[in-house]
């Protein structure tokens, strides 16, 4: 009917079936007609029916053309009536005109504060990494120029070989947080047990906690808990969890993680016994590039400041919930839930789950 209405196309219709009224009886049936007398007829009747076509096309143009101006006739008899309320309905739109505007400033403080963040990002990254860079630079020009004294340069070497694991070990965080951020890395669900995954994480951790004579301990309410997540980020959020309760606390020191039950929800818990974070850092450490690390940790070890973006962003594309609780000078607890295996409810192999988008 839309098309109907479209003037171009109405009038090639129009003149298609007028041409084919006219052409078609005159073409193929008047060379078949020996009868003078029918040919008459035929012609009068082509004649005749020619003329109610441009009858019916002229009163179909006349409707189309009338339409609007009696719309225009009748909402100008309303106005005259006062059916319409002019200041109301200049009210109403002035209304929506200011809601667009908010709408539109919100969109333009949105592209703002990201461009600012891109901005922050790229400075941070760029001073983390130049950092390493510069030092690992100054040792090894110091050892070319001899003023390192020989017998000290394995020293000093050992210094540039921990600043490169540390510049590495920044650049795969930087890489995995932006394949996070993209999307471009999924979640893919499946049945593990968390528990074991617990006690495989600690044993990478074994020389760490000899060499600060610390001890770390697990509390499971069951032998055995089978979650419904992706393994492999849920092995790095225990890693850097772990790492971090390792760094932060003091020698000689306790660390506890925990996997508890609660309705359908696993709540998994790593403590330290470190100095702990203040209520102003507790909103800062899942900032990228915010080194807790310099307020809070006793050696002032340094970390690349993605450990935490990274574990928040892998629990909320798990749709679940990750926070701190701590007080200063009572230690870290970091929690993060996990949802429970339920084979009415969840399928196995189904593969990637759903993509980053929380």
């Amino acid at each position: 009917m839309k098309l109907f209405k479209n003037f171009v196309f109405r009038n090639v219709i129009g003149l298609i079936i007028f041409a084919a009224t006219i052409f078609c009886p005159l073409y193929f049936g008047l060379p078949r007609m020996t009868s003078t007398t029918n040919k008459i007829l035929l012609g009068v009747a082509v004649l005749l029916l020619a003329a109610i076509e441009g009858i019916l096309y002229i009163l179909l143009n006349y409707k189309m053309l009338i339409s609007p101006i009696a719309t225009l006739n009748t909402t100008a008899k309303r106005l005259s009536n006062g059916e319409y309320n002019l200041q109301t309905d200049m009210k109403y739109a002035d209304q929506a005109i200011k809601k667009l505007e908010k709408s539109t400033n919100g969109i333009a403080n949105a592209f703002k504060n990201l461009e600012q963040m891109r901005k922050s990002f790229v400075a941070n990254a760029s001073h983390e990494l130049r950092s390493p860079l510069t030092s690992m630079q100054g040792f090894l020009q110091a050892i070319l120029d001899g003023t390192i004294a020989p017998d000290e340069r394995e020293k000093y070497l050992k210094i540039v070989l921990n600043e490169t694991k540390r510049l590495n070990s920044l650049i795969t965080s930087m890489l995995d947080l932006s394949r996070m951020e993209s999307g471009k890395n999924p979640i893919s669900l499946v049945k593990f047990d968390i528990n074991a995954v617990v006690k495989q994480v600690i044993e990478r951790f074994e020389p760490n906690l000899i060499k600060k004579e610390q001890q770390l301990d697990v509390d499971f309410d069951k032998e055995t808990c089978y979650v419904f997540a992706d393994k492999d980020k849920i092995v790095q959020v225990l890693i850097n969890l772990i790492d971090n309760a390792i760094k932060y606390s003091p020698a000689y020191s306790r660390i506890l993680v925990s996997t508890h039950i609660r309705a359908n929800k696993l709540y998994v818990t790593v403590k330290d016994q470190g100095v702990g974070i203040n209520k102003k850092d507790q909103i800062l450490i899942w900032d990228k590039f915010f080194m807790a690390d310099k307020a809070r940790t006793p050696n002032k070890s340094k970390g690349t400041g993605l450990g935490l973006s990274i574990v928040k962003k892998i629990i909320e594309d798990h749709k679940e919930s990750v926070w701190v609780e701590s007080n200063k000078g009572m230690g870290a607890t970091f929690i993060f839930t996990l949802t429970i295996f339920d084979p009415t409810k969840h399928k196995l192999g189904t593969g990637k789950s759903h993509k980053n988008s929380v």
